[in-house]
């Protein structure tokens, strides 16, 4: 146990030692290219506390986390789904493959567009965006955890008759955990970012908005805060929420000490 636990620690301390190269770094760039083009960390920590006091603020934060939690949690939840149902049956399986392939393969900023034209400007758009490009990864790590499960478990459940609630909960659930819990780690944080460049691209309210304000301005420390919370957000979605749910999802999955 002692050599794992040394590892965390070791690892611990090189993120903080690549966390303050990064800081330097920043500080250093912002040096060069002037105030107008980059603010210093110190300008962008101070920008927050002026952000904080603007009534805007929290109309664009509210805005955006809404977004990310309707356009991410629906599309996880239609990728799961169809992933469920793809790793039972072949044939949707191979019909759905087109479609997936194409989801994957569009650049996101072709999905804007279009989805400007369709919707308009507001949260609609930024939405739907955000569920067609969430919704592919989710089915493609679903699909690979179905057809993973042990052949044996799958004969077991046919033999005892479980209805497919209980195949669900006992069976496919926990074989999925690993894959389902990575795949929303990684959907979580890319939804964020999907959802601030769709409303910096075309929506009316949201952080993406207050960026692109902010940058048509030159106010380089109101856009440097903005990054900097965006950067806050999902640090806590990765390390408050989304790791501590795998951990405890995949512990049966961890070999037992005597």
């Amino acid at each position: 146990m002692s050599v794992p636990r040394r590892s965390k620690r070791t690892s611990r301390r090189w993120s903080a030692l690549g966390v303050v190269l990064i800081f330097a770094g920043w500080e250093m760039a912002a040096r060069l290219m002037g105030p107008m083009l980059m603010a210093t960390p110190l300008e962008a920590l101070r920008a927050i506390g002026t952000l904080a006091g603007d009534p805007g603020f929290w109309t664009h934060s509210r805005d955006s986390l809404a977004r990310i939690a309707i356009g991410v949690g629906t599309g996880c939840g239609i990728g799961f789904a169809l992933g469920v149902l793809a790793g039972h049956d072949a044939r949707l399986r191979g019909l759905l493959e087109p479609l997936r392939w194409l989801l994957m393969a569009i650049p996101p900023v072709v999905v804007v567009v279009l989805a400007m034209l369709w919707f308009g400007l507001g949260s609609g758009m930024v939405i739907f965006i955000t569920i067609l490009m969430m919704a592919p990864g989710m089915y493609v790590n679903t699909v690979k955890g179905m057809r993973m499960i042990d052949a044996g478990l799958l004969e077991m459940g046919r033999v005892y008759r479980f209805g497919a609630w209980t195949r669900l909960r006992h069976i496919y659930l926990p074989a999925l955990a690993a894959p389902l819990t990575a795949a929303l780690l990684i959907a979580a944080c890319g939804g964020v970012r999907l959802v601030v460049m769709a409303e910096v691209l075309g929506a009316e309210s949201g952080v993406g908005y207050a960026l692109a304000n902010a940058r048509s301005t030159f106010d380089s420390g109101r856009l440097y805060a903005w990054v900097l919370l965006i950067l806050a957000l999902v640090a806590l979605l990765e390390f408050l929420l989304l790791q501590p749910v795998q951990r405890r999802l995949t512990r049966w999955q961890e070999p037992s000490h005597a």
